[in-house]
């Protein structure tokens, strides 16, 4: 009688086996899966605030637009904005290099700000050849929000020569290039190549003859005077 039982129980085990198998492997699967489509959608970030334009903030986040809002605090006068936003798969080695490269701008070692310009870290994102995920639109909470946020755009953007005792006449040089200049002709105007332009207009052609691709450029932040960056001397007059 045992020597016909032997045979049954082996029989009875393998279905057993090979059924506790299947789902242990579907089990070890899902984890997987769930996290590569978790790194494909983590985006490195640029962004500038209005209130304190000497710097920058780098990080990364899954969801930039709620990550903005959240960053937009009682305790920050102006909501942020995306200067540049790349969606990559190796998030967290990019940003590292990147606060790695930035070390010695960095505001406090345990912050993501960076005293620099916003073109000078874009440059350096571009390299990671992401998808570029910028939004095209402010990311505000309210219509009070936006109206704050474009005043403060205009009072930016309205540089003038006279802030900064800037004759008509003066010649400025490209900061990437001495060779390149242009000469002071009013209180806003300059004269490029024998054109009059703007500041930001002739330096974004200069940028575009470098390589760049870019949209837009500060113009004061790429001429200088007396060997000093306009964007910089402005800062220092606090106007």
């Amino acid at each position: 009688m045992a020597s016909t039982k032997k045979p049954a129980a082996k029989k009875a085990a393998k279905p057993t086996a090979k059924k506790a198998a299947k789902p242990a492997a579907k089990k070890a699967a899902k984890p997987a899966a769930k996290k590569a489509a978790k790194r494909e959608m983590v985006i490195v970030y640029i962004l500038i605030n209005e209130a304190f334009p000497k710097y920058v903030k780098i990080g990364k986040t899954e969801n930039l637009k709620n990550r903005m809002k959240q960053l937009d605090t009682t305790g920050v006068p102006l909501p942020f904005e995306c200067y540049y936003a790349v969606e990559v798969l190796n998030s967290s080695d990019i940003e590292k290099h990147l606060h790695h490269a930035f070390d010695t701008f960095r505001v406090r070692g345990s912050r993501e700000f960076f005293e620099m310009l916003p073109e000078n870290a874009k440059a350096a994102l571009m390299i990671s050849n992401g998808r570029d995920v910028t939004p095209n639109e402010d990311v505000v909470e309210t219509e009070a929000d936006q109206r704050a946020l474009d005043k403060a755009r205009k009072q930016r953007e309205s540089f003038k020569f006279s802030l900064l005792n800037i004759p008509p006449g003066t010649i400025l040089k490209f900061s990437k290039d001495p060779n390149e200049t242009c000469k002071v002709l009013d209180d806003k105007f300059v004269e490029f190549r024998g054109k009059q332009t703007s500041l930001s207009a002739s330096a974004l052609t200069i940028i575009r003859e470098l390589g760049y691709d870019w949209i837009k450029v500060s113009g004061p932040a790429f001429w200088q005077y007396k060997g000093k960056g306009l964007y910089d001397l402005r800062l220092e007059c606090d106007v």
